[in-house]
């Protein structure tokens, strides 16, 4: 189902929120009054606010699925240019998005988290895995990888460390004296990114001929 600019615009305020105040405690007023519109259309779009949360998981899930599945059929690019193009688009993704990331982080972590979001986020991480695990063997029987390492250890090692940052930027900001999200968003890219590949390059035991 394609969703309307309205019904996304609606979706993107109920992040904001929920990132917020988290999703239980947030309420559709707020929500309604982020977006700029009566409770009633958010009624109309989307039913509930059980529904709401459905949408945007799902929203935010299939976009970046979309993007890696354009990376991984890219054939004019190398094992290592697309694990290097796969961890650019999930450090793009949550440093635009950090509010998504948020929310996603906070709700898995619960003991009882909605189980309709559960059952998304196992299926965003196992997709994660199959597609990292597609370019480690593509690259190992290329020759390019020297190591076949499992993709958890990827995932933990790096996007892990990515993941730490956004979740600690308040800490980060006084760190290395910043005051806005714009100015944590470059500096992860020119001070950080460099180290994660350093760091990739390691773990697959990559040598650029």
């Amino acid at each position: 189902m394609e969703l309307s600019e309205k019904q996304i615009a609606i979706l993107q305020a109920a992040e904001k929120i929920f990132a917020k105040r988290g999703i239980d405690a947030a309420s559709v007023r707020e929500i309604a009054k982020e977006a700029k519109i009566n409770i009633a259309m958010i009624s109309y779009y989307f039913g509930s606010k059980e529904k709401l949360v459905d949408h945007l998981f799902g929203y935010r899930i299939k976009s970046f699925h979309s993007q890696l599945e354009q990376i991984i059929q890219n054939t004019t690019m190398t094992s290592f240019e697309k694990l290097r193009e796969v961890l650019r688009s999930y450090l793009d993704r949550i440093l635009e998005k950090p509010e998504f990331h948020r929310i996603m982080v906070r709700e898995f972590s619960k003991r009882e988290s909605i189980s309709d979001i559960e059952e998304k986020v196992n299926e965003l991480k196992l997709k994660n895995l199959f597609y990292i695990n597609q370019i480690i063997n593509e690259g190992y029987e290329k020759g390019d990888f020297k190591r076949k390492v499992p993709a958890e250890a990827v995932i933990m090692v790096v996007i892990g460390g990515t993941s730490y940052l956004i979740l600690n930027e308040k800490i980060y900001l006084k760190q290395w004296g910043l005051k806005t999200h714009e100015e944590f968003a470059k500096y992860v890219h020119a001070e950080y990114y460099p180290y994660l590949i350093d760091s990739l390059k390691a773990i697959i035991q990559y040598d650029e001929k």
